[in-house]
């Protein structure tokens, strides 16, 4: 049976995941700077301020890349599973579009620093 105690404490916990959500949803900055990888080597570094297109053309496959009014998008890749491609934009320091057949790594820095985590 369901008690009173119950209720309240199920709807404190999903209060405080709700709260928790938004606080470190919202903590990102925009960041400045798109770092582009491909196969674990730097491929180039872009401006997020400026509106381009980029092509990365690698072992027989092509990647598309639009920067457009801050925001990185994936909007062509010839890999099977199209996962990068259907990612929404990004625009935050510390998102990242992943490409893992072809082995390419988007990744959005600047800004102001967010730590994951902090060890002494």
């Amino acid at each position: 049976m369901i008690k009173k105690a119950d209720i309240i404490l199920a709807a404190a916990l999903i209060v405080i995941g709700l709260a928790m959500s938004y606080f470190f949803s919202s903590g990102s900055s925009s960041g400045q700077e798109l770092l582009v990888s491909c196969g674990g080597e730097r491929f180039g570094s872009y401006s997020l301020l400026e509106d381009r297109e980029i092509v990365i053309e690698r072992n027989d496959h092509i990647n598309k890349i639009t920067i457009k009014n801050g925001i990185v998008s994936m909007n062509f890749s010839d890999c099977r599973g199209q996962d990068c491609v259907q990612q929404a934009g990004i625009s935050k320091t510390g998102e990242s579009i992943v490409c893992l057949p072809n082995q390419v790594v988007l990744e959005i820095t600047g800004g102001s620093a967010e730590y994951d985590s902090i060890s002494r």
